[in-house]
């Protein structure tokens, strides 16, 4: 089969063209594509990205994938044009946070830097990222933005900040998310014409074929809780006089999954728990069971959809049309800016809070989808 692979930096240059085409044979793996391309950096540590993720060696590509060859890499880029240190702050305001670190890295002793970068795979990698480290930390928020093309001296090439309740936490995160830019997310830096060398990213871990993750020992509930759980704590879910640890999965506005990791009695549908914090037994919340048996299952519109129908006493089929609860004006005004953007959609972090909101209006209606990490689409514009 022939194959196009995407060249960036100094591979590019070496090869004198953005892409290579391989004849490789059926069942291929990635080791076979990267040996042809050695050639460009004799010596160096090479990883192929297949459709935008970094891919290990034994992995067996196909024709359509997405491959690009990835040397090196020396920072994170997703933006042409000068960054706002005011603008990340206020993506990451809020009123829990009691620290805000922001860390603002320039062009220093040179008249100016040039960046390259694989800006697809680089936006969606820096997002996973900010989302890992802000799970990992307790952060309340993140965000961070780089910056590609010349970066003159003194101005800013990677901005990140992190807020939460205290300032280790908000700290060890922005720490966290500038490092792992650097080392992972593929973007090239070149001074005074020469490229840096930079790290290797990492390629996935292959856990062995017997290795089962372990099911979970308890029930897992949807439900509708009247307050938002941060996605990836650890709760106590009280009913009556049962208790038992569950892991919170958001699902989307006032949704969550409690995956129990010990047995409850079972709970009837509509029946109401109490969440509480972990060590201190502060009550979070109140939640409406919806679903005491539910799926393992992602932020998707199919469950948002299920799950209004439901909180509104319904009993949704396969083959059922829900109707979308009624949207109001600010999540209309924002669908009509979504079908104004068409391919070309705002990211999650630029909408306003109040956007944000008709954001998760806009899901449950089945009227957005989910196009990458951190990015919707109008249902009329999706692939």
């Amino acid at each position: 089969m022939k194959v196009s692979v995407r060249l960036f930096a100094g591979l590019r240059e070496r090869a004198g063209r953005d892409e290579l085409e391989l004849d490789l044979p059926d069942g291929a793996r990635v080791a076979d594509a990267l040996a042809q391309v050695q050639h460009l950096a004799p010596g160096v540590s090479l990883v192929l990205a297949v459709n935008r993720e970094y891919a290990d060696v034994d992995m067996v590509l196909n024709a359509g994938d997405e491959l690009a060859v990835v040397p090196p890499v020396s920072g994170g880029a997703v933006l042409d044009g000068p960054l706002s240190l005011d603008a990340v702050a206020a993506r990451v305001a809020d009123p829990r946070a009691g620290a805000v670190v922001t860390f603002s890295g320039t062009t220093r002793d040179v008249e100016f830097l040039d960046y390259e970068a694989y800006a697809e795979m680089a936006a969606a990698k820096i997002d996973a990222i900010v989302a890992e480290a802000v799970a990992r930390h307790g952060l309340c928020a993140a965000a961070a933005d780089h910056r590609y093309g010349r970066v003159p001296l003194g101005e800013a090439s990677v901005l990140v900040a992190a807020s939460a309740p205290h300032r280790p936490e908000a700290f060890a995160g922005a720490r966290e998310i500038i490092d792992r830019i650097k080392a992972e997310a593929p973007i090239w830096k070149r001074e005074e014409g020469a490229w840096v060398e930079g790290t290797v990213p990492p390629a996935p871990a292959v856990a062995p074929a017997e290795e089962e993750p372990a099911a979970p020992r308890g029930p897992v509930l949807d439900v509708a809780v009247d307050a938002r759980l941060e996605h990836g704590a650890r709760v106590l879910v009280v009913h009556g006089a049962a208790e038992a640890v569950a892991r919170v999965g958001w699902l989307g506005g006032r949704f969550h999954q409690l995956r129990c990791e010990e047995p409850l009695p079972a709970l009837a549908r509509n029946a109401t728990v109490e969440l509480r914090r972990l060590g201190d037994d502060e009550l979070l919340g109140e939640a409406t069971v919806l679903d005491p048996d539910a799926q393992r299952h992602g932020a998707t519109n199919d469950a948002l959809v299920r799950l209004v129908a439901l909180e509104r006493g319904l009993t949704p089929s396969a083959d059922a049309s829900i109707a979308p609860p009624p949207l109001d004006a600010e999540a209309l005004a924002l669908e009509r800016r979504y079908v104004a953007a068409r391919h070309q959609p705002p990211r999650d972090a630029e909408l306003s809070p109040a956007e944000r909101a008709a954001l998760f209006a806009l899901r449950e209606a089945g009227r957005v989808v989910l196009l990458e990490r951190g990015r919707h689409v109008h249902v009329d514009f999706a692939a």
